[in-house]
């Protein structure tokens, strides 16, 4: 029997405008000349649709409301994903609310009430560290080169006489001699004691205010291959302020929006802005005083009957107060591999901001989980993990920047999980292709009394709509492990660190002495590691200085397992090393922060870099150490050390790593009640030409780079 494409284009345009019904479809391609479309054929077996508005047509098959569905498990799916229709969004959405509805029931006997890489640049002064170069990521402060905003919070002002920590933004203006001095505090909103984040494009400073989630893994054990994660989302609504800083001593809120759900994570490119949130719908509507048959019931058929719209996020302009939907379910995706028994109840939304114009904002949501994003130039990746046949796998979808439009492209899924650290350097996109460094933890092994991991490195390629691994390390050419293993081959080491720098790949791993691996990517289908170094301690971050350099800041420990180890300096430490020859890395020098860490071993925001014209790259580092006092030799008193260390890096023929010195943190001028206490992972700083400003809390401590310990403040 001939079809003609034309006419079962026509039938299924039809049904689709039918909103009360939806279809289940099988896959079939049609060929014309020059023509291959893949149309989703029916067989016309009508499902019901589930809370899409409702009808009062009498030809419309009732709603089966006397029972209660048999759904499956919520779980995160690997498959690609599709756009869904109305009722596929609805309909999972939905599922989801009522399946985690009826997995409180299970747990709970009594109630329960719902509860809400450092860009290069030619100026003379540094920029936020970031991962990927022309992609801006938000940070506490930003400058400009001439005034400095601060995202401040009254808990850390002098002489802060509050039970309450109101956020405000500190603007600072730098002068010809380089002295700063304060213009304006900004206050911009009655949220609280939140997290800020800010960014700068041309006259407009974004304000993202928020409360931060919580990602954890299980620790390695014999459930680890199994378990899912711990996520904490934060609070279900964050807040987003445009403020016109083209006069900074008279700047003013022009924008501000609340959003419904947490924020995961940003990135400015190209000036526009992109938002990743979760939102959890808040419906109130399940009665959990008891859990008899009846009242499942009853709760099923409240949910049925909601409109889509009173499930899905907002937002509202602040001003007028006026509010609409942050993503339309037209623009929504599922999993490819779901069916009417699955769901999911989390709405995961990105969304672009047009910094100039932020009333031109598109979004696009999928309902599934996610972890976090990793961003280049032109894709957006989001990531998540999902355990499938005993196995965790993290799962990647890409989304297209580089168009007018966001635009999902393709999903791909690998063995293992991310682990510790920032997860984003666990990516890099180079040449289209996306690598990826993954951790699986093996179950507990008897006779070797832990539990080993598995690293592996990935390389994904984009094959239509599936990002299709074509290599990966070990391999079968170059079997050997990521990590050091013991007798029987098992390896027991950690990654603590990654980082990718265009054809190679930097990893450590540790127990007791920390190995750097280089990987030689240059063949992308034979990854390969092409050199290690063994040395006490590790790295935590890894920061390419060149194509011969990369620096190393993590911790120097003792390695305890080996009697006749060299003892050495327990603290901070950053570490040069020389990687000209990749078959052979070797350790330019060192520094040690003797019982000391740094803040940089997991926010690499805390370090700032200057590049100067003469092969030199300066850099700070945040370091924090707690010292104590004997008095009388009865008692001891603990007082904190808070500096920032000053370094320079000799890039040319005869590299060197170079500590200048420190600027100290000293209330000395106030009385010490008056002190406020600001934790290390806040510290910030500046590098312009010849100045140097160390921003703890709310205050800047000014010195002249080359006499980092001789400074003024706070300011």
């Amino acid at each position: 029997m001939t079809i003609r494409l034309a006419k079962i284009t026509d039938i299924l345009d039809r049904l689709i405008k039918i909103k009360k019904y939806t279809t289940t479809f099988n896959l079939i391609t049609f060929k014309e000349p020059k023509v291959k479309r893949s149309l989703l054929l029916s067989s016309l077996t009508l499902g019901i649709l589930i809370g899409c508005g409702g009808s009062n047509n009498t030809d419309t098959p009732p709603i089966d409301e006397q029972r209660i569905p048999k759904l499956n498990d919520i779980k995160v799916s690997a498959a690609p994903l599709i756009k869904a229709s109305e009722f596929q969004f609805s309909q999972n959405l939905k599922n989801g609310l009522f399946k985690r509805y009826q997995a409180r029931l299970s747990s709970y006997d009594a109630p329960e009430n719902d509860a809400t890489a450092s860009p290069s640049t030619s100026k003379d002064f540094s920029q936020t560290n970031q991962q990927e170069q022309n992609v801006d990521e938000a940070d506490r402060i930003k400058y400009d080169g001439e005034f400095l905003f601060i995202a401040a919070n009254s808990f850390h002002d002098i002489d802060h006489d509050s039970n309450e920590g109101e956020n405000y933004i500190r603007i600072m203006q730098r002068n010809e001699k380089g002295e700063m001095n304060p213009i304006q505090n900004l206050t911009y909103s009655d949220v609280h004691s939140s997290d800020q984040q800010l960014y700068l494009h041309d006259n407009t400073l974004a304000i993202l205010n928020f409360s931060p989630s919580y990602f954890s893994f299980p620790i390695a054990n014999d459930m680890a291959a199994t378990v899912e994660p711990f996520f904490y989302y934060g609070d279900n609504e964050f807040e987003l302020s445009l403020v016109d800083v083209s006069q900074p001593s008279q700047a003013a809120i022009k924008h501000q929006f609340k959003i419904e759900g947490g924020l995961i994570d940003s990135r400015v490119i190209d000036g526009s802005l992109y938002l990743v949130s979760n939102y959890h719908p808040n419906f109130t509507g399940f009665d959990t005083s008891n859990n008899d048959e009846a009242t499942v019931l009853a709760n099923y058929q409240n949910l049925s009957k909601v409109q889509l719209a009173e499930l899905t996020p907002n937002i509202t302009n602040t001003a007028t107060q006026d509010s609409e939907e942050l993503v339309t379910p037209d623009n929504c995706y599922i999993s490819s591999d779901t069916s009417d028994k699955d769901g999911f109840d989390s709405i995961i939304t990105i969304t672009k901001v047009n910094l100039s114009n932020p009333e031109q904002r598109e979004s696009l949501c999928i309902n599934t989980n996610i972890y976090g994003i990793y961003a280049s130039e032109n894709a957006l990746y989001t990531h998540g993990t999902v355990s499938q046949d005993d196995t965790v796998k993290t799962v990647i979808h890409k989304f297209d920047l580089a168009s007018d439009t966001l635009e999902y492209t393709a999903t791909g899924a690998v063995e293992g999980h991310l682990g510790r650290g920032p997860e984003n350097l666990r990516f890099s996109e180079f040449n289209n292709d996306l690598r990826i460094v993954t951790t699986t933890n093996l179950p507990f092994n008897e006779s070797a009394g832990f539990s080993p991991f598995k690293h592996q490195l990935f390389v994904l390629q984009q094959q239509e709509n599936s990002l299709a691994p074509i290599a990966k390390l070990p391999n079968d050419t170059y079997p050997t492990p990521i990590g050091k293993t013991n007798e029987q081959g098992l390896v027991d080491e950690n990654i603590y660190a990654v980082r990718f720098s265009e054809d190679r790949a930097f990893i450590v791993t540790f127990r007791q002495i920390d190995p750097l691996y280089v990987v030689d990517l240059a063949d992308k289908t034979k990854p390969k590691i092409a050199g290690a170094l063994e040395i006490p301690g590790y790295s935590a971050y890894l920061h390419p200085v060149s194509e011969n350099l990369l620096l190393g800041i993590g911790q120097n420990i003792q390695d305890w397992q080996a009697p006749n180890a060299q003892e050495v300096e327990n603290g901070a430490k950053v570490t040069l090393f020389d990687i000209s020859d990749i078959t052979n890395p070797k350790v330019v020098n060192e520094k040690v922060f003797a019982n000391a860490y740094t803040p940089a071993e997991w926010d690499y925001k805390s370090l700032s870099f200057l590049a100067t014209g003469s092969g030199v790259l300066r850099f700070t580092m945040p370091v924090e150490t707690w010292q104590s006092q004997s008095d009388n030799n009865t008692s001891y008193l603990w007082h904190r050390v808070s500096e920032l260390a000053s370094f320079e890096i000799d890039t040319t023929e005869a590299p060197a790593l170079n500590y200048l010195g420190s600027s100290k943190v000293d209330y000395s001028s106030i009385s010490s009640e008056s002190a406020p206490y600001v934790w290390g992972g806040l510290d910030r700083a500046v590098i312009h030409s010849d100045d140097l400003y160390y921003i703890h809390g709310n205050y800047i401590w000014h010195s002249l780079w080359q006499t980092p310990s001789d400074n003024k403040g706070p300011l």
